[in-house]
């Protein structure tokens, strides 16, 4: 391949590799800014385990993009008391409706914050403890998504609550209830 082949690909009426890259959203987000500007051969300290993450998850398409306003507002999630998790609802669809956030990355991100109220629920303990019922999907974020979202959610923590206790801590039930779930064999 020459370079006029290489220019012949470009779509229909953009002239140029550099004008096409100002014009393909995915390049012009706040991360991909702060990326680009690591520039480490002139500033070695940009170079830090969260600049390393922050490259991971954006090669992995996986970045949150969760604003300020959320980002702040989670810190109320560390002070709602262990089986007051429905207090958390308008956080958990706050989530939900960010870039790269479904239902297991949210309520990992409640779990971390408060793990004596949030767990982790995923199709593993989820299956522990719901059975077969079906996890909320959908292509779209809706109301109808995020309200299923909530009642499957909090059912989950209602169960964990009722089960916990007596040598099973409610703090670390979503990891134990993975591990069980794999221990079984189970396939996803």
């Amino acid at each position: 391949m020459n370079r006029k082949q290489l220019d012949s690909m470009l779509p229909s009426g953009v002239k140029s590799f550099n004008e096409w890259e100002k014009k393909l959203p995915k390049y012009q987000t706040p991360l991909m800014k702060r990326l680009d500007s690591l520039n480490l051969a002139a500033n070695p300290g940009n170079w830090t385990r969260e600049a390393l993450y922050e490259i991971v998850l954006w090669e992995l398409n996986r970045f949150p993009e969760i604003d300020d306003s959320l980002f702040g507002a989670l810190r109320r999630a560390a002070v709602i008391p262990h089986g007051k998790h429905r207090q958390g609802k308008a956080l958990l669809q706050q989530l939900l409706q960010c870039k790269n956030i479904g239902l297991t990355m949210a309520t990992a991100i409640l779990r971390f914050v408060n793990p004596e109220t949030f767990q982790t629920l995923n199709a593993r303990n989820g299956h522990v403890i719901l059975g077969d019922a079906p996890y909320p999907s959908s292509s779209t974020v809706n109301e109808k998504y995020l309200e299923e979202c909530a009642d499957f959610y909090f059912r989950y923590l209602d169960e964990l609550c009722r089960l916990t206790g007596n040598g099973f801590d409610f703090r670390f039930a979503d990891r134990l209830l993975y591990q069980l779930d794999k221990a079984t064999g189970r396939k996803l």
